[in-house]
């Protein structure tokens, strides 16, 4: 058969037709579902000492500027809106304050108590399709993280019979006070290898998720004169960060800009790297670009809409667009070029989801009490939402219980 050409557009119509019908199933798929750290202290853009002002410091008369991020229901339920924003979803959250609630052995005390506002957390993560990690940050020379963390497998076990955490992570920054290129600093960072590799090991079965500087990796980070961090273990000779990620199943790659084209440059060699050599190989790997969103005093190196010690509730900066849309196009930007990589927001209410000028406050949704007729059912029933003959509910924020 002799191809005309009407027949040649007639396929590239229909072509045409098939792919954006499957697309992007048909495509390499952006990964559009994020990270997030939850310290335990959230910024309350509402409370009256702080005219909508987030600190330059959290003691004193500035602690009332600040409320704990998942302790109460209410902190938990804007948590939760947080993490589910339509095409924005946070699928992993790095969790602060767990420390103190498993340091017995996984236990929260000496006489084999749970901490059952753990137990809540992790039950309403899971039914919200987060993923908890336990975060821990002593961030000092012993590396004090790689013993502490054996007590979530602890916990998991005796406690973990309704819920378990999903994974462990780890934001220790000592390495940046000796990544120097010395002598005297060569010993210190190959110590800093063999304490993540303790790490790793006594988290298994858990995965183990590190957050490292983009500049790891260099003695001289500059294009034109570049040079390579390079440290000899395990028997291999690589730079730090791919050390790094030879070790743990995932990280985030603290960029400290507020520029896509920036964002990309600082994480791009760690980046190619992993997906080389760690993308795929387990199903909990990931990497993370994360973005700051608490005020700096460089404006430059974060989205918050205004500078760390500002007496305004935003200001003015020659670099990015500090707001929340601004972050999330920010990461777009990244993810068109490194399409495996995903979003890392540092940090819920610090300043996402505060209600600060640019960064809205994602509150849970009103659930309506209106009562739904099934046909062939006697009953009626009251609804959030519930709309179906199994009672599945449509919209996501409204909880699975509802007590009317």
């Amino acid at each position: 058969m002799k191809w005309l050409t009407s027949h040649i557009a007639a396929a590239y119509v229909l072509l045409m037709v098939v792919m954006s019908k499957c697309y992007p199933s048909c495509a390499v798929k952006i990964i559009n579902n994020y990270g997030m750290y939850v310290w335990s202290k959230a910024f309350d853009a509402d409370a009256e000492s702080c005219s909508g002002v987030y600190p330059a410091s959290k003691t004193g008369t500035n602690a009332t500027c600040f409320q704990h991020s998942w302790e109460d229901v209410t902190a938990r339920e804007r948590l939760w809106a947080s993490c589910s924003l339509p095409g924005r979803e946070i699928r992993r959250i790095f969790l602060s304050d767990v420390k103190r609630r498993v340091e017995n052995d996984g236990y929260a005390d000496d006489f084999s108590n749970c901490d059952a506002l753990l137990i809540t957390t992790l039950i309403e993560a899971h039914e919200n399709g987060v993923e908890v990690y336990a975060l821990y940050a002593t961030s000092d020379a012993d590396f004090s993280e790689k013993d502490l963390v054996a007590d979530i497998n602890q916990f998991n076990t005796k406690c973990g019979l309704t819920a378990a955490f999903d994974g462990v992570a780890i934001n220790n920054e000592y390495f940046s006070s000796v990544k120097e290129c010395n002598e005297d600093n060569t010993e210190k960072q190959i110590k800093v290898l063999e304490d993540l590799k303790t790490a790793a090991d006594n988290a298994l079965p858990l995965p183990l998720h590190f957050s490292v500087a983009w500049n790891w990796h260099c003695c001289d980070c500059r294009s034109e004169s570049y040079v390579e961090r390079t440290l000899l273990f395990n028997g291999q000779n690589k730079n730090a960060l791919e050390h790094m990620i030879d070790i743990t199943d995932s990280v985030d790659v603290q960029v400290a800009w507020n520029e896509a084209s920036n964002m990309n440059k600082r994480s791009l060699r760690p980046y190619t790297y992993w997906v080389s050599n760690k993308a795929g190989t387990t199903n909990n790997t990931a990497f993370y670009v994360l973005a700051y969103t608490n005020p700096n005093k460089d404006c430059r190196l974060s989205f918050s809409p205004h500078v760390k010690g500002g007496e305004e509730s935003s200001d003015t900066c020659s670099k990015g667009n500090r707001t929340e849309a601004g972050m999330f196009a920010a990461f777009d930007e990244v993810q068109s070029s490194q399409n495996q990589t995903r979003g890392g927001i540092h940090y819920m209410s610090g300043v996402f989801s505060t209600g600060m000028p640019g960064w809205p406050k994602h509150e849970p949704s009103t659930c309506l009490n209106t009562a739904v007729k099934f046909k062939n059912k006697e009953d009626s029933y009251k609804s959030c939402d519930w709309v179906s003959k199994k009672k599945r509910r449509i919209k996501k924020f409204c909880p699975k219980k509802k007590y009317w």
